[in-house]
């Protein structure tokens, strides 16, 4: 499942390098993260309660339902019959079920020879808390084969989860009802009862009823439709191969399809959207190829077709359902002329990732959701392997370091992080919560250091010795040891004493991640040691160790060089070295290692150095780690802060995207703290010397047609600085960008209408900001709505603030959002403190509407973004009165939290790291250069 986090506020889509990844991940934000031992045993013992007992196997199930979801009508039927296998005597048989009614109830014995014979019609109880139907057994059942049939009724959900009901407005205005499903993890048993857990893996055989007007879409082709009686249809689908039933997937509704007949691929849309439907096909079928042949196993091998559905609502963001992947529609359809190139990476990243768990998660799936990684990290990693196979042109796996590698450093180094392979328990939050960072990101992470220990050629070998080794079955982490063992075996040389399962264990089994501490003595050796790193402090006293592979580069050496594997496996250990002194090593090259480095000064700077006088001469993937970790070294007092902002101020002559996103993230970190401030116009200075010989080089309206992807990222990271920092020649090019728009109806190229339409707003009549808000309510398309309420929220003007954050709720503009579109209005004007100042207004005034509208969730999320956005006296006082309205609705722990973190904010200029940046700043006279003029301290 592809987590996709909507990023509504637009100050964070401006300054980050693409959509952040996935879905669940926002339902893995739940304070579950104690990993004391106590609390660790006892959520075994519960884990243990909510489990169904090892002696009931589902084998196959035949599911019948009836929907009328044509008319709105939530309601339906349904019937199953479960295929059992017990496997010792028993006197109760357990079954999942989550707000359903059974409405009767038969147990048969199974012969393979004979007919289904008669037991008896079975007592049963329901625990609703595990979410079991238990049924009483007169007689003892002995070790055999059994049918569980089942009546049952339902309703569909109105929460995304299950079966559920959603709904879209047809080209005619006309609400239209479709009835749809999403099981992962453990909903599978809102639908219809069963045994849901991801081992119990089963053949599914299907049929359902529906209105003839309305089509069937499952896992399986259709094997035969018949009319019924009273008007309807019925449609049978082919039995699924063997599956763990949170794959299944149905959808019943008017949806039209585009077809690649030869590929047995299809993409549904709603009528009025499958014109957008085209690129998902067409990536669809050469992601599919790409995998197929790298992965040696042909998808087609396992099943007969493969579906894309776009969804008007869609919780899940993206789901993998064998053969039947299901994703929100603006993560799925592409509308040229409108569709953003961001928009596009979103979309075939997201198609890659669901695609490559046709493999890693539904031929073979974890054994339980402590291994979630497995399914996770791979679609993860080969979201951008897949898509690069896909598309070479557009270097995808470019993005894979600073999209995936160095964000997850920085959540991975919290104190609270979990292990890869953990467990919270068997309910559907605590399930619901390893759905995090964890296991997408630093899973996909991690198996991209394992995956270039190889030769690609071994690592395709190992992932057909996995899958094959287990297909149609699941996996743990000795699965995977045992494929990674073979593929080491005469490849990769391990240390004497270490073996595979050592060195994968110490990655997946121990929480957060090591800094290499690189120390040169200067006489010959060095001294490498290891530490877990945590984001904001030192600890002495932590024995963790892994298993750390490294290469290192020495100054000289030639990029394309084939460096050496070395391994470290103590806490310390000394090197020799036969470097000259005045000569730098480089270590973990193109952040290939799951860590950081840090050196010893000289050496890093002889580093900055090389940067400011040689860009070229250092990786492009590793002057992006240069950056990333040196800030965060700084910041956890393992580096001096002076360091970190030296080596930050080669960007001046960088020219490729991966190093200025490390560098964006640095640059907006120390801009929301320094906003405000009565210094703040020498970071203004700063910022403009960095991006100035970049910025000068930039078109920020209009895009070339042979214009690389990556030059895309690029400019959109420049121009946002550019314009932010008040550049009047880069005001005055997207004012007149968007005016001629408005006024002389010449499109903005999308591509660039992100940072057009906000900061072009900035300036330009209020008639502009009308045309953008007329162009909002006439869009029908999802992606394109998003970036328009995010540029509305760039608006400067007061009045046009309040005027849009009341349509959020329906003031005098009653305009149709739905929720999520009603949030993302609220939360894009946080992009500017003229904005944040608006929306405490409006929420002192409006706060009774946005709790009813939104939840108290929304509003609580919304003080502590103002919270964040607080950095003066009176910002302050501002928020403390908001907080005083508010006291009635708001959690006192939130009041509290938005104080402390204010506090915090309006502290932070006198804390050691405000102080050093202000030095910093006061030293060095920052000028825009055009040469290659290294900082100078003002004399």
């Amino acid at each position: 499942m592809r987590l996709h986090l909507l990023c509504s506020v637009f100050l964070i889509g401006l300054h980050s390098a693409a959509i952040a990844a996935h879905p669940k991940v926002q339902h893995s934000e739940r304070k579950l993260n104690t990993l004391d031992p106590v609390s660790l045993q006892e959520v075994a013992a519960q884990e243990l309660r909510y489990r169904l007992p090892s002696y009931i196997v589902p084998t196959h199930y035949k599911l019948y339902l009836e929907t009328q979801v044509h008319t709105g009508n939530r309601s339906y039927s349904g019937s199953v019959d479960i295929h059992l296998d017990i496997r010792q005597q028993a006197k109760t048989i357990y079954v999942h079920q989550r707000g359903l009614r059974i409405t009767s109830n038969e147990l048969y014995a199974s012969n393979p020879n004979t007919n289904l014979t008669f037991l008896e019609t079975l007592r049963y109880t329901e625990d609703a808390e595990r979410e079991f139907a238990v049924f009483a057994i007169r007689r003892a059942l002995a070790p055999a084969s059994y049918v569980l049939h089942l009546d049952f009724e339902g309703e569909l959900r109105v929460d995304d989860d299950g079966f559920y009901l959603s709904s879209y407005l047809d080209a005619n205005g006309t609400r239209k009802y479709v009835a749809s499903t999403q099981f992962q993890a453990i909903s599978a048993r809102a639908a219809f009862p069963c045994l849901d857990e991801p081992a119990l893996k089963a053949t599914v055989e299907l049929g359902i009823k529906h209105h003839p007007s309305y089509k069937a879409v499952s896992n399986m082709p259709i094997f035969a439709e018949a009319g019924d009686l009273d008007g309807n249809v019925v449609t049978y689908f082919e039995t699924t191969p063997r599956m763990s039933i949170y794959l299944l997937a149905f959808l019943v509704s008017d949806f039209l399809y585009t077809e690649n007949e030869a590929a047995a691929q299809r993409v549904y849309a709603r009528p009025n959207a499958i014109n957008q439907t085209l690129y998902a096909l067409e990536a669809g079928v050469r992601i599919m190829d790409a995998l197929d042949e790298h992965i040696g196993l042909p998808y087609r091998s396992y099943m007969p077709k493969v579906d894309q559905v776009a969804l008007t609502q869609f919780s899940a963001g993206a789901m993998e359902n064998w053969g039947l992947c299901k994703y929100r529609e603006e993560v799925l359809l592409f509308e040229p002329g409108v569709t953003t190139y961001r928009a596009q990476t979103t979309i075939t990243t997201i198609i890659a990732h669901e695609y490559v768990h046709q493999w890693f998660g539904n031929v073979i799936t974890n054994e339980w959701w402590s291994y979630l990684w497995l399914n996770e990290g791979f679609a993860t990693l080969y979201e951008f392997l897949g898509a690069d196979m896909a598309y070479p042109e557009r270097q995808y796996r470019d993005l894979f370091n600073v999209q995936v590698v160095q964000r997850v450093l920085i959540t991975d180094a919290a104190e609270s992080t979990r292990p890869m392979t953990f467990s919270r328990g068997a309910t559907l939050n605590a399930i619901l919560s390893l759905f995090d960072n964890v296991a997408y990101s630093k899973g996909g992470s991690v198996l991209q250091m394992f995956r270039l220990l190889l030769p690609d050629a071994a690592w395709r070998q190992m992932l057909r010795t996995y899958v094959q080794g287990n297909e149609f079955g699941t996996v743990n982490t000795d699965n995977f040891v045992a494929a990674l063992t073979e593929a080491f075996d005469g490849v990769v040389s391990l240390p004497e004493g270490t073996d595979v399962e050592r060195f994968v264990q110490s990655w997946v089994n121990q929480a957060g991640y090591p800094v290499l501490e690189v120390r040169r003595s200067y006489r010959g050796e060095m001294i490498l040691s290891q530490d877990r790193f945590y984001g904001n402090k030192i600890v002495n006293n932590d024995f963790t160790v892994w298993v750390i592979p490294y290469t290192m580069m020495e100054q000289g050496d030639a990029q394309d060089a084939l460096l050496e594997w070395q391994w470290m496996t103590s806490k310390a250990v000394r090197v020799p070295s036969s470097l000259p002194n005045d000569e730098w090593i480089l270590v973990n090259v193109n952040q290939t290692g799951f860590y950081r480095v840090n050196y010893d000064p000289s050496n890093w700077y002889m580093l900055i150095r090389t940067l400011l006088e040689d860009t070229a001469a250092i990786p492009m993937h590793s002057r992006a780690q240069l950056i990333d970790d040196s800030f965060h070294l700084a910041r956890s007092n393992r580096l001096d802060l002076e360091i970190a902002l030296e080596l930050l101020g080669y960007v001046r002559h960088e020219r490729e995207y991966p190093p200025w996103e490390a560098a964006n993230r640095v640059l907006g970190y120390f801009h929301g703290r320094m906003r405000g401030q009565p210094d703040y116009i020498l970071y203004e200075l700063f910022v403009d010397t960095l991006i100035g010989d970049v910025f000068v080089t930039l078109d920020i309206t209009t895009v070339a047609p042979d214009e690389r992807l990556l030059e895309k990222y690029l400019r959109q990271v420049i121009s946002s600085w550019a314009c932010r920092m008040e550049i009047e020649s880069c005001l005055t090019a997207t004012r007149d960008a968007l005016e001629r728009e408005v006024f002389d109806a010449e499109p903005v190229h999308p591509d660039v209408s992100a940072v057009v339409y906000c900061y072009g707003l900035r300036t330009a009549p209020t008639v502009a900001f009308q045309y953008l808000f007329g162009k909002l309510l006439g869009s029908d398309n999802r992606g394109e709505r998003q970036l328009l309420i995010n540029a509305l929220g760039c608006a400067n003007d007061t009045e046009q603030l309040s005027s849009y954050l009341l349509a959020a709720i329906g003031g005098e503009l009653q305009v149709n959002f739905n929720a999520e579109e009603r949030l993302s209005i609220l939360q894009s004007v946080l992009s500017s403190r003229q904005g944040v100042d608006a929306l405490i207004e409006f929420l002192t005034e409006n706060y009774t509407y946005v709790v009813s509208l939104l939840g108290p969730n929304a509003l609580a999320n919304l003080v502590q973004s103002i919270a964040t956005s607080t950095n003066t006296l009176d910002e302050e006082q501002m928020l403390i009165a908001l907080l005083e309205q508010l006291n009635s609705v708001l959690p006192a722990s939130v009041s509290a939290s938005a104080r402390t973190t204010a506090s915090i904010n309006l502290a932070w200029p006198s804390t050691r790291e405000g102080l050093l940046l202000r030095y910093f700043l006061e030293r060095y006279n920052f000028q825009p250069v055009q040469s290659d003029t290294v900082l100078q301290p003002d004399a």
